[in-house]
Parts: C-alpha cells; sequence; structure tokens
C-alpha cells in the first residue's frame, strides 16, 4: 500500500511539472509572439518614416524638373524614370547623401513618379469656380461639353454605354454645388468604383478596365499628350486607337513641344482628328503621384502619395494625401 501511495504521489508530481511546463511554454509563446509584434511594428513605423523621405525627394525633382522645362512634362525627362528595387543604402549614396546607416542596407526601395494627368480626369467634366484649389470644397457652375464627348469615347472603348458620359457629367455637377446651395448635396464621386450605380450595365469588370485611364483631382485638368496612354489618346482626338499608337510611337521620339506643335503632328498623323482645346488636352503637368515600395526585413510596405505642383513663388510643390496602396495601373514589379 504504501509503494502504490509513492506511486500516486509521484504521478502527481509529474502532472503537476508537465503542467508547468506547458503554461510556462505558452507564457513564452504569447512573450515571443508579443515581442513578434513589436519588432513588425517598430520595422513598419521605420519604413513608413523612409518612405515619407522619398516623398520629400520626389518634390525635390519634380520641382528642379519645373525650374528647368516650365513649360513641358514627358517621359524622357528624370522624374519619370522608375527606380528598380535597390537598396536604400545605394539609392542616398546616388545621391550624394552620406551617414548611410545598416538600416539602409537592410532597406530595399522600388519606386516610381507618374503623371496624373496622363488620365481623364473625371473633375473636368465640369467647369468650377476657383480654379486653382486643391484643398476644400471645389465648386461646379456648369457641365464641359467638349470633355463630356472625351469620356463618352473612352466608355466605349471599355465597352461602356457612351450614354454614361453625360449621366456622370450632371453627377460630378450636383455633388460640386456651391456650399450656399439648397438642398443635400450627393456625395462626390471619388474613385472609378464609385461610378457602379452610375453608368448604365457598369459591372465590376469594366470598370476594372477604365480605372487606368481615369482619375479624379481635386480640379479640372487637361489630359497630357506626353503621357497619356494610346487610349486616352485616342479618346481626346477621337481617332483609332492604331493611329493613337501611332502618335505615341511619334512622340517617344520627339516630345511634343507646345500645343500647336501638338495639334499640327496629330493632324498630320490624323487629318480627321477633333481640334481639342487648351482647357482639354495639353503638353504640361501639374499632378503627379509618387509610388513607392520599401521592404524592411519581413516588412514590405507599399504606399501612394498625390502631389500638386504648379508655376508660382518658389515653385510649389504640395503633398495632397498619402495613402497605402498603389495607383490603379500602376505596377511596381515585385
Amino acid at each position: 500500500m504504501h509503494a502504490q501511495q509513492r506511486g500516486a504521489a509521484l504521478l502527481a508530481a509529474l502532472l503537476v511539472v508537465v503542467l508547468v511546463t506547458t503554461l510556462v511554454s505558452g507564457l513564452l509563446w504569447q512573450e515571443h509572439v508579443r515581442i513578434r509584434m513589436l519588432e513588425n511594428q517598430r520595422m513598419r513605423d521605420q519604413a513608413r518614416w523612409l518612405g515619407t523621405g522619398v516623398v520629400d525627394w520626389a518634390r525635390l525633382i519634380l520641382r528642379d524638373d519645373l525650374f528647368r522645362t516650365r513649360a513641358v512634362d514627358h517621359l524622357g525627362e528624370v522624374w519619370a524614370v522608375p527606380i528598380a528595387e535597390t537598396p536604400l543604402s545605394e539609392f542616398l549614396s546616388g545621391q550624394g547623401m552620406t551617414g548611410v546607416t545598416p538600416e539602409d542596407e537592410e532597406t530595399w526601395l522600388t519606386g516610381a513618379i507618374v503623371d496624373a494627368t496622363s488620365r481623364f480626369n473625371l473633375m473636368s467634366l465640369v467647369e468650377t469656380s476657383n480654379a486653382l484649389g486643391d484643398r476644400g470644397w471645389v465648386s461646379a457652375t456648369r457641365i464641359n461639353a467638349e470633355a463630356v464627348a472625351i469620356f463618352a469615347r473612352l466608355l466605349q472603348s471599355v465597352g461602356l454605354d457612351a450614354a454614361g458620359a453625360p449621366i456622370v457629367a450632371q453627377a460630378m455637377l450636383q455633388s460640386h454645388l456651391p456650399q450656399s446651395a439648397v438642398g443635400d448635396t450627393p456625395l462626390p464621386v471619388e474613385q472609378v468604383q464609385d461610378l457602379l450605380d452610375v453608368i448604365p450595365g457598369a459591372t465590376q469588370d469594366t470598370l476594372a478596365q477604365l480605372a487606368p485611364l481615369t482619375v479624379v483631382l481635386p480640379r479640372p485638368t487637361p489630359v497630357n499628350a506626353n503621357t497619356a496612354p494610346a487610349p486616352v489618346l485616342a479618346a481626346v482626338f477621337a481617332i483609332d486607337i492604331s493611329v493613337a499608337q501611332q502618335l505615341v510611337t511619334d512622340r517617344d521620339q520627339a516630345f511634343f513641344v507646345d500645343y500647336p506643335s501638338l495639334v499640327q503632328r496629330a493632324h498630320q498623323r490624323a487629318p480627321q482628328a477633333l481640334a481639342i482645346s487648351t482647357h482639354n488636352v495639353s503638353v504640361s503637368s501639374e499632378y503627379f503621384w509618387v509610388a513607392e515600395r520599401l521592404r524592411y526585413g519581413r516588412i514590405s510596405v507599399t504606399e501612394q502619395a498625390l502631389i500638386a505642383r504648379r508655376i508660382g513663388p518658389g515653385n510649389i510643390t504640395q503633398v495632397l494625401w498619402l495613402k497605402s496602396g498603389l495607383p490603379a495601373g500602376v505596377d511596381l514589379g515585385g
């Protein structure tokens, strides 16, 4: 009997050891997870902090470009050259910066500056009373008929009903009425996906095709013919996509230096091309996206910023917003 008691006591002791071991292992695992979460957060914060520096660098590039070229922007300029995945230390050294840290050597940067006015701006469907407003309320005064016709052709190019163009224009007008107007104002269109219930027959798939060709900027802007893709040029000038692609090839050889040369060369390539006003097509840009991905350890942070840039005191560049993800149609690879 005494032996049985010793056996029971030994079994109980073993059970206690197992229980304590399990509890300690659980606590250690929880602590490990907590430390890993803190490390991930630290890496993510570090990557975002570095990302802010990349945006500031992009602003300097855009401001310097404005000093140099002013009236023209094209894809042969420095700002248009993307950054393939590169160690941050190598990138900083290439910019003549010193004080590179070991963390910079472990951080990889991929980025690009993209002309936002290479796309058709849905805000161009209306005319506004505060043309230079980038923040705050923008009051629409009337519909831009020429822009509506351009957008109708763009809708047709992706298989949507051209009749949706005046409907979207009316929605843009109603959502940007002067603040003194009586009644409720509809929510403004902020992205092409907001048009799902506005354009007749629109689906997620057709809007996904439209998204890389459109943008919603703070105010109306002309399409930059030096940076626009062929489908947008085809819609602007009412020409076949094949002719628009020839225009793209031509401009890659020699960019459009001003509006008159743009019109002349467009009509040389396509005599039937419409004469579009400078209100809706130009050769320069005022809005740019900065798209970036920073990879630090096991953390990868992808962000985009919208920058406004125009000739003025100090040739100002201004970050209008910064958020996660990439603009539709922008691919950094990887």
